[in-house]
Parts: C-alpha cells; sequence; structure tokens
C-alpha cells in the first residue's frame, strides 16, 4: 500500500507542476511541435474522441454493471473501476477550471467549451481502456481471448490520446497532464481499496 501512495503522490505532484508549467504561458516545445498532427483523419479521430464521450462511457459503465451481476469474479473489478472513473472525472473537471488554460486555437470539427488542462480524454483513455485491458489481460478468461481483447483496448486507449491532436483539441502536455492524474487516481483507489479489504478480513 506504501508503494501505491507513493505513485499516487508522484503522479499528483508531476500533474500539478506540470499544470502550473504551461497553463499560463504561450505554447512552447513539444506542444509546438504536437501542432503538425493537427488535421490529420478527422473523421477517424471522431470516432476515437466520441467512444469518451459521457454516453459511451455510461454504456461502458452499464456493460460492467451487467458483467458484475452475472460473473461474481468480476464484481471486484466493477467495484473498483466505476468508482474510481466516476470520481476522477469529477476532480478532473474541477482542476481544469483550476489551471484554467485556453485550448489551442486550430481546432478540427468540434469545439469544447471546457479549458484544456488536463485532457479528460488522455484521463479516460487510461482509466478507462487502459484499466478494463489490465483486468482482462489478469483475468481467468481463455488466454486467446486475453491476447485479443486486451491489447485492442490498449491500442484503443491510445487512438483516444491520438485524436485530441489530430482533432486540435489539445496541446501534448494536456495529454501528459490527463494521464498523470488518471495514475495518481488509480493508484490512491488501490491503495484504499486495500486498506479496505484488508480491514474486513
Amino acid at each position: 500500500m506504501i508503494r501505491l501512495l507513493a505513485v499516487a503522490l508522484v503522479a499528483a505532484v508531476l500533474y500539478a507542476a506540470l499544470g502550473v508549467a504551461v497553463s499560463h504561458v504561450p505554447p512552447f516545445g513539444i506542444d509546438l511541435t504536437g501542432r503538425a498532427l493537427a488535421g490529420e483523419a478527422p473523421s477517424l479521430a471522431l470516432v476515437f474522441t466520441a467512444s469518451c464521450w459521457w454516453v459511451a462511457l455510461s454504456v461502458l459503465g452499464i456493460i460492467a454493471v451487467l458483467v458484475a451481476v452475472r460473473y461474481p469474479s468480476w464484481r471486484a473489478r466493477a467495484y473498483y473501476a466505476i468508482p474510481t472513473t466516476l470520481i476522477t472525472w469529477q476532480v478532473s473537471d474541477v482542476l481544469k477550471n483550476v489551471f484554467h488554460r485556453p485550448r489551442p486555437e486550430y481546432w478540427k470539427l468540434i469545439h469544447e467549451p471546457t479549458f484544456s488542462y488536463s485532457s479528460g480524454h488522455a484521463l479516460f483513455a487510461l482509466l478507462v481502456y487502459g484499466l478494463w485491458a489490465w483486468f482482462i489481460w489478469n483475468s481467468d478468461l481463455p488466454p486467446g481471448v486475453r491476447r485479443v481483447v486486451a491489447p485492442l483496448l490498449a491500442v484503443w486507449g491510445c487512438g483516444v490520446i491520438w485524436s485530441r491532436l489530430a482533432l486540435g483539441a489539445h496541446y501534448v502536455t494536456d495529454l501528459v497532464g490527463g494521464v498523470l492524474l488518471a495514475a495518481a487516481m488509480l493508484a490512491l483507489a488501490a491503495a484504499t481499496w486495500r486498506a479496505a479489504t484488508a480491514r474486513t478480513r
């Protein structure tokens, strides 16, 4: 549990430091380089982006609940993943208003009303697709299923992150920040889960 708390603390500190460093200055360095991806395969990028809109996430949450009801061995995963996702989602929205970073000026296809740092889509890429890829890879599902589904989910999460650059919706550092925030919250939730389950034994 100490290691998980250490991971959460390091990720949170890096997240905050990065946010402070980039949120109130003109884009520089890697953020300028990332602009080169804007406009690439916008239709495909929109599909990846849409997979992290609230409708898609709600459907995935309902599927997780149904699986947990039908298969008891998956209940602990659902009990961990769903509250962690919902809480982190709210934390992300609050922190966007704290850092108050404007979006890039070269948006493609859609415009979103929230601030830029950090990326909620990058957060969900790890928190939803990355987490469930990990769950499936380490499950008792048949090896063939695990070797196909888990990598596909992981690749999909990477596609979500790429899509935010392709649509010009975020800077690279926004995406890094989203991943750091997700990592911090996942580690904190795992530490809390372990502490809670240890007390009930």
